[in-house]
């Protein structure tokens, strides 16, 4: 039935909040960071809100910052008292790759801003079980690369299977799918 489907989503999300936050702890207590610093990791994300998921190897072609274009829209929509949505990135650079690097650094910085940094995190060390995760919480899979450049999207089509949205520009599997 919908309704057990609906609360197998649910409960994925609220275990996909409880790692991310127990992640975020262990990475602002690994980097030395202040304990009212660590301890806000405890207040991030929210179990009962739309959570956009955005997990694989950052390389500039991947376009992990286009959501970053338009600040000041991307808070309103982080923190719509109505209608709020999260976002958790993960994800690494090739060590060669510093643009990839760079981009990684824009998306820490921007999450550190006081007025999202409830609602946006990123979580370092990407393994499998960052994945499994994040494939199983997230209610939407983010999905932006240069069109023609992702070969297949393998993370997307994971989250899709088990029940989240797509939101994608038409390349790799999606281009397909469509």
């Amino acid at each position: 039935p919908n309704t057990e489907l609906w609360r197998t989503k649910a409960r994925a999300r609220e275990r996909l909040v409880a790692f991310t936050r127990k992640r975020l702890k262990e990475q602002l207590m690994k980097r030395g960071n202040p304990d009212r610093e660590v301890a806000i990791a405890e207040e991030v994300l929210n179990s009962e809100t739309l959570t956009i998921g955005f997990a694989r190897r950052f390389a500039p072609y991947k376009r992990a910052d286009l959501i970053l274009k338009d600040i000041e829209r991307l808070e309103k929509i982080l923190t719509n008292e109505r209608h709020p949505a999260q976002i958790i990135f993960a994800g690494k650079a090739h060590p060669h790759d510093n643009m990839g690097k760079e981009l990684i650094k824009k998306l820490v910085q921007t999450a550190s801003k006081e007025s999202i940094r409830r609602h946006m995190v990123f979580l370092e060390d990407y393994d499998m079980e960052i994945a499994r995760h994040m494939v199983q919480g997230a209610d939407v899979w983010l999905n932006t690369p240069r069109r023609f450049m992702e070969a297949s999207g393998t993370s997307g089509m994971k989250a899709v299977a088990n029940g989240g949205l797509h939101l994608s520009v038409l390349d790799g599997w999606w281009d397909e799918g469509y």
